[in-house]
């Protein structure tokens, strides 16, 4: 024993080390792994395959029998009805109701089959229990015990075989029954709420509330007999407690708590093995798998790891009831969920989608869709298909349109195909606008906005303002004020439909009658249906707004048949019907083409589980073309007729008109609705939270904008419906919004309005104000965008918004200041800005030409007082007056200052203000009448001809000499002597213009002789002239006749010069500087310098040693003079850059020796050697 127990601790330890052993609560895994060979269900993705339509007023759920494949659904015909029916359905015929349970229950609380499908339980306060094989009632009982107290059922379970039925109530095991008479027999005494029946032994689970579990086993008890005795207990947490589902080996029993959660225990030791959270937990019919609800769909977990192996993203059921079900084989989940409408439900089949394409691996053409591929109804994205047949696929084919048989290239075009001479996407044998501009895309057949004219006014589509409609201006409402009181006798009516000349608007009041009401919500025709057994669902209007197309489909499920009714305004008695499909449920999306001749619908058939697309010819009823591989969700028309535009799985779809050739397929991720541009250019896509902006013709992302919100940034925000403004500028927003806190709860509805921008950018502009607690809105603006008619949730009929066309808070209709600049702050009025009429005149000051007129004086039409055109009251307007004044006033008053009374001109001048003579001096300042040159009049109104500046009596237009001395006399030309001989030399200044009054001769070369001084013919003095031509005048010349061209600054050359002065020329002069008080001889010589010349030799001849020491000093000399030579050499070569003046270049002289700076300025100067005569540079 002891060996036992060591074993059973070491497996112990084992299992709680190792991860494959670990049952404690599992994390849900983002992985989801692949169904591999093993298991029955399916792991990885599904998809919904098919639906039936189901109308009950009664939410309980369906049953659904793993044995017989039975579906059991509650229905009631009327929400006024209490009473319950049960439908029985046979799995494989959803639309066929193979028994109906007719039962006097007005509630239920279970109603379920038996595991072996034998009987089918219904209970609530009443106990009934029916055979499945021919639908007998086979019990009938009550809740209620012999003492007549009543405990509800809160759980109930059987045994396997079906011949036991346990429910549990809280109190003394509740009650038993078996069959096959289904007497009620003696059962536990566990006050238990919750209760499980192993399927296959007598044993049974309880569970309180509190978490207490206990077991039970039937044993043969001693003198008893057969009893029911507890056999073990375990606990639970009070979070992990509710209705038990049971596997079907008895191993699990999986727990839906009243917090949403699932649990799920071992049976062998009530050990938890998942919790996650989830609703009504069902078990597959393998027992390997648990699929359960979740608030956004479904989930099945692997129950031999509890590892989630599939994440179903379909429309969950009702949180109160269960609403699914694996299958009998468990390749299928049924579902049963709720509608759009109250009483709209549907029955909805899952099937295993292995590629994830949305198409179920049974239907699926083309297994392995790429992920970043959208696929067709087929299964098949664009990379697995080749319309045109041409070896390329469809993803990667350019020219989808190519001939057959035609030889294409590696991009499926053929040689025809690749000649595009404008280079706008359409080759040229098919481009219908040639030479389409490089920064314009064209539509299928070539032709860009520039080239198109849709409306045929004359403009093309790219600058028609309203290209879509042949009229002179298209209106601009920028947004609508909501009006919540309803319309009268419009609470049953549907959304509005407008005519295209917005005379009209066509309802639907029930199903089977159509209201048209003009603009006064007058009705004008009433319709009511004359098919039987169909409902009108959708209405549309012809282009022309004279014929109504109404669109019908069968009102029974034994009928699927879907068409139209064409009615004449003119001939409302005498509709034309035609049927599109004898298999179609309802119709998903429609749209007429902008001739009226084509009507194209997207249609469904619950039996097929598929959808597709239908074009019918509207004069002839017959169908024009037809694909089964989309069924589009939203359709429009390109406003030239030639593309049919879809929208699938967020992929937008393309389709030639003429063939039904599919153009272009691309995935936008997301689209819940799109418009066209009125150009034709753009395609504007809205998603629930945001509008894009793509290129028509290429589908080229081009701008995206998140939704305004209106109150906190963390409010929920949804896109409730999108229109475009009539001349395609704005885009009109149907926003939800919503908050929840604690503190408060708030629901909103409002119109935001959008632009796209010049440079093709989306734009907020403003919102309307928002109408509160209403969850949604539906706004019908007419398309000349006079109403919009809107339909709130909270408001109980239609109600009519206010045009607030400048988007200034202030309706139209009061408004009195039109065209507000957005953004800018207004007053009561309606007026901001420059629209405020700040003087009180009546006049905004926009339009005021005079803002600032006095309070009180009279105005004209544009403003003005008289004193504010006309200053002086002269009835001549001010030059810058904006308008004439109450007084009328005219023309331009060139004199604004004219004195009251006085006579004036046109130009509103008195004489003293007018200009006679033109000069621009008026007449009371003009000194000089008659001025004749135009523009020279000084400050007196004086010009040349009449001014004598100088004041020497020759005015300056004939004055030659201006500025002429006061008191001169002047000749004829007003010039006087000194101006024409500045030097009074008689002899004229050169360039005189005159002779002046003496009568000045020739022209004066020397214009500064001094005074009293005898000058020649040329007006030059002695002290003028050089008469010895040596460069230097004779005043300054102290040799006179000098022969030689080297003189010094004196005028005197070496020969002739005697520097001191001791009557020796320099060039003779052996002893210079020679004292003055000294005679000196023939060589220049004194006395004095011939002693010291003496002594200097001696008288004596030399001795050899003086000669030999002479003759060394002589050497070292010329010795140190080499080495100074050498030296100087290389300064010289050292320094190349000093420039020499030339030979013949003359200086001057100083101190005996000729010198000069040069280059002048440049500090080098250089002397003349006078033995070499050549220039020598001072160092």
């Amino acid at each position: 024993m002891a060996l036992f127990s060591c074993l059973v601790s070491f497996l112990f330890l084992l299992g709680a080390s190792h991860p494959l052993w670990h049952f404690e609560t599992l994390e849900e895994p983002d992985l989801i792994t692949p169904t591999d060979s093993r298991n029955a269900v399916h792991e990885g993705e599904w998809a919904a395959y098919k639906q039936t339509p189901v109308k009950t007023y009664c939410e309980h759920g369906f049953a659904y029998d793993n044995e017989n494949d039975f579906i059991a659904i509650p229905e009631c015909s009327d929400y006024n009805q209490y009473t319950i029916d049960i439908t029985i359905r046979q799995n494989s015929d959803w639309s066929t109701i193979i028994h109906t349970i007719e039962t006097n229950f007005d509630n239920l609380i279970f109603f379920q089959f038996s595991p072996n499908g034998k009987y089918f339980l219904a209970l609530e306060a009443n106990i009934e229990i029916f055979r499945t094989s021919d639908w007998t009632q086979v019990f009938s009982g009550d809740m209620y015990e012999t003492d007549g107290s009543y405990y509800p059922a809160y759980d109930v379970s059987w045994s396997g075989d079906g011949e036991r039925l346990v429910i549990s109530n809280g109190n003394n095991g509740g009650k038993m029954y078996e069959g096959p008479d289904w007497t009620e027999v003696t059962g536990t005494t566990s006050n238990g709420y919750y209760v499980a029946h192993h399927p296959t032994e007598d044993t049974l689970w309880y569970m309180t509330r509190e978490g207490a579990i206990s077991e039970y086993e039937l044993q043969d008890v001693p003198l008893v007999g057969k009893s029911w005795v507890q056999v073990q207990n375990y606990n639970a947490l009070y979070n992990q407690t509710g209705l038990m589902t049971i596997s079907s080996d008895g191993e699990w029993v999986a727990v839906h708590t009243s917090y949403d959660s699932i649990v799920v225990f071992s049976t062998s030791s009530f050990d938890v093995e998942l919790t996650t959270d989830g609703l009504f937990p069902v078990f597959s019919s393998s027992n390997t798998h648990l699929l359960f609800q979740t608030y956004s769909g479904y989930q099945i977990y692997s129950s031999q790891w509890w590892s989630k192996t599939s994440e179903i993203n379909e429309s969950p059921g009702s949180r109160y009831y269960q609403s699914h079900s694996l299958s009998s084989n468990d390749d299928e989940i049924i579902t049963f969920t709720d509608g759009r409408y109250y009483g709209d439900f549907s029955l909805t089949g899952i099937k295993p989608d292995s590629d994830e394409d949305g198409v179920v691996d049974d239907a699926d053409l083309c297994s392995g869709t790429p992920e970043e591929e959208n696929s067709d109804i087929h299964g098949c994205a664009p990379s697995q298909k080749d319309t045109d047949e041409d070896g390329v696929n469809d993803r990667d084919d350019i020219c989808p349109k190519t001939p057959v048989p035609s030889s294409v290239d590696t991009t499926g075009c053929s040689e025809a195909q690749l000649l595009d001479s404008d280079e706008d996407g359409v080759s040229d044998s098919d481009d219908q606008c040639p030479n389409t501009p490089l920064d314009e895309y064209g539509n299928i057949h070539g032709c860009s906005s520039s080239q198109r004219d849709v409306d045929g006014d004359g403009f093309s589509d790219l600058i028609d303002t309203c290209p879509l409609h042949d009229v002179v201006e298209c209106p601009n409402v920028i947004t609508w004020e909501p009006n919540i009181e309803p319309v009268e006798d419009t609470d049953d009516y549907g959304t509005p439909v407008w005519s295209s000349n917005s005379d009209y608007f066509a309802t639907i009041e029930n199903a089977n009658t159509v209201h048209i009401l003009d603009t006064d919500f007058t009705l004008k025709y009433e319709i009511i249906n004359q098919l039987m057994d169909t409902y009108y669902s959708d209405i549309l209007w012809l282009p022309d707004g004279n014929s109504i197309l109404l669109l019908w489909s069968n009102s029974t499920y034994l009928d699927s048949s879907c068409g139209y009714s064409m009615y004449l305004l003119s001939d409302i008695e005498n509709p034309t019907h035609n049927t599109i499909s004898t298999n179609c449920d309802y119709l998903r999306s429609y749209a007429i083409n902008p001739s009226g001749d084509e009507l194209a619908v997207s249609i469904f058939s619950y039996y097929d589980y598929s959808g597709k697309l239908i074009t019918v010819d509207l004069s002839t009823g017959i169908q024009v073309f037809e694909n089964e591989d989309y069924f589009p969700q939203q359709m429009e028309y390109s406003h030239d007729g030639t593309t049919l535009i879809g929208s699938s799985s967020g992929s937008i779809l393309m389709w030639d008109t003429t063939d039904g050739y599919l153009l272009r397929s691309k995935n936008l991720d997301s689209i819940k609705t799109f418009h066209q541009s009125p150009d034709g250019d753009w395609l504007i896509v809205s998603t629930d939270w945001e509008i894009k902006l793509y290129s028509f013709n290429t589908l080229i992302f081009k701008d995206a904008l998140s939704l305004e919100r209106t109150t906190a940034e963390d409010s929920y925000t949804s896109l409730d419906g999108l229109s475009l403004s009539r001349n395609g500028n704005l885009i009109y927003a149907s926003i939800y919004e919503s908050r929840y806190t604690s503190e408060e709860t708030f629901r909103n509805v409002s119109l935001h309005t959008y632009m796209i921008t010049d440079s093709n950018d989306l734009q907020f502009l403003t919102n309307s104000s928002s109408v509160n607690e209403s969850r949604w809105m539906v706004a019908s603006i007419s398309p000349d965008e006079t109403m919009a008619i809107v339909r709130i949730n909270s408001v109980d009929g239609f109600t009519l918004w206010n045009r607030d066309s400048d988007g200034d808070g202030l309706i139209d209709s009061i408004d009195e200041c039109p065209g507000t600049n957005l953004n800018v702050e207004v007053n009561q009025r309606g007026c901001g800005g420059v629209q405020l009429d700040d003087d009180n005149d009546g006049l905004a000051n926009f339009e005021d030409l005079c803002p600032d007129s006095p309070d009180g004086i009279a105005t004209d039409e544009n403003g003005c007082t008289d004193q504010q055109v006309d200053e002086d009251f002269d009835g001549v307007c001010n030059q810058d007056a904006p308008s004439k004044g109450p007084s009328n006033c005219s023309g331009r008053d060139q004199c604004p200052g004219s004195l009251s009374g006085i006579v004036i001109d046109s130009n509103g001048c008195g004489w003293a203000q007018q200009d006679s003579d033109g000069d621009g001096i008026v007449n009371v300042d003009d000194q000089c009448e008659d001025t004749e040159i135009a523009g020279d009049a000084d400050e007196n109104g004086c010009d040349r001809k009449q001014r004598d500046s100088d004041l020497d009596s020759v005015k300056d237009y004939w004055d030659d000499c201006e500025f002429t001395l006061d008191g001169d006399i002047t000749d004829d030309a007003g010039c006087s002597d000194l101006q024409v001989d500045s030097d009074s030399d008689s002899i004229c200044n050169r360039g005189s213009v005159s002779y002046g009054p003496s009568n000045c001769t020739s022209i004066d070369t020397c214009p500064n002789t001094g005074a009293n001084e005898t000058v020649d013919e040329n007006g030059c003095s002695w002290n003028q002239r050089d008469d010895d031509g040596d460069g230097i005048f004779n005043k300054f010349d102290q040799c006179p006749d000098t022969l030689d061209d080297s003189v010094g600054p004196n005028g005197c050359s070496t020969w002739q010069a005697d520097a001191d002065g001791d009557g020796v020329n320099d060039a003779n002069d052996e002893c210079a500087k020679t004292k003055p008080d000294q005679i000196a001889n023939s060589k220049g010589c004194s006395n004095e310098q011939n002693e010291l010349i003496r002594a200097s030799t001696g008288d004596e001849s030399l001795g050899s040693d003086r000669i030999l020491a002479i003759a060394g000093l002589i050497i070292l000399v010329l010795a140190v003079l080499l080495v100074m030579r050498r030296r100087s050499s290389d300064l010289i070569t050292d320094n190349p850059s000093i420039e020499y003046p030339d030979y013949a270049t003359r200086g001057a002289m100083r101190e005996g020796r000729e010198w000069i700076e040069y280059p002048s300025g440049s500090q080098q100067w250089f002397y003349r050697d006078p033995s070499t005569q050549q220039w020598v540079h001072r160092k």
